[in-house]
């Protein structure tokens, strides 16, 4: 399979996969059960967020930076990952101060505005990874990206849904809200690869070198501050929880012996 086919595969898988996660938690927002699913399947989707960002897109980025400087010693990779993790940090700990659940005594307005931010949030998340994707020239590699954004789109669609939902947002717009984020990584990853077309020689290097570090330092910021910091507040299944994110770490790292 061509890197272009795989790229037009991706585009739909991701689509379809945000839109199956709204729509999820619509249909079970009542269910005690399909919280419980989700959270297993998010701190899974951590360790795999986890594992892609640290073994295979902070490495990708370093050898594209050593190719660009010329094997200058400065860790310039490093640096524009703590760069990506710090813009969301800021983002959403700073800019836009979010609440998953609003307070009991919050207004309607607030209600329904906590969830509008955390789809803008994690547009921004989804549109990084998007472009990262998108500018991957190896298809091993795009390969492990798609893994990890598909292990988190889905959970990150019903967390997003569930939160309209406690916001009492009415139906047409629950559906337009996650028919906008779902969209929102395949237009990254659209975006990613026109910039593949247009650029080339240094120009695609620095570009796709500078993406990979962000992208990397965007995965470890939604792994540590999204999944397992939210996830592992709760007492309940610690232990399955640890061994699942262990799981999907371990299968980044075993992914890395044939890329």
């Amino acid at each position: 399979m061509n890197i272009e086919l795989f790229k037009l595969i991706a585009f739909f898988a991701i689509f379809i996969a945000g839109m199956t996660g709204g729509l999820v938690s619509k249909w079970l927002s009542s269910s005690s059960k399909s919280k419980t699913i989700f959270s297993l399947g998010n701190v899974f989707a951590g360790g795999v967020f986890l594992g892609a960002g640290f073994i295979h897109m902070l490495p990708d980025a370093q050898s594209g930076f050593a190719a660009i400087t010329k094997g200058a010693d400065y860790p310039w990779f490093a640096l524009v990952c703590c760069a990506g993790f710090l813009f969301i940090l800021m983002l959403e700990r700073v800019l836009l101060p979010h609440q998953h659940e609003a307070a009991p005594k919050a207004t309607s307005e607030k209600k329904i505005l906590y969830p509008l931010i955390l789809m803008f949030i994690l547009s921004i998340h989804s549109i990084i990874a998007g472009i990262a994707l998108g500018i991957e020239e190896r298809i091993t590699q795009a390969i492990v990206i798609l893994f990890a954004v598909l292990a988190h789109k889905g959970t990150a669609a019903f967390a997003l849904g569930i939160s309209m939902l406690r916001s009492k947002m009415e139906r047409r717009k629950f559906f337009t809200f996650i028919a906008f984020f779902s969209f929102m990584t395949p237009l990254g990853l659209f975006l990613g690869y026109l910039f593949s077309i247009w650029l080339s020689g240094s120009a695609e290097q620095i570009f796709e070198a500078v993406f990979d570090a962000l992208a990397a330092g965007t995965f470890i910021y939604i792994a540590i501050f999204d999944i397992l910091n939210e996830e592992f507040t709760s007492k309940r299944k610690n232990l399955l929880k640890f061994a699942l994110v262990l799981a999907g770490l371990g299968i980044m790292a075993l992914v890395a012996v044939w890329t």
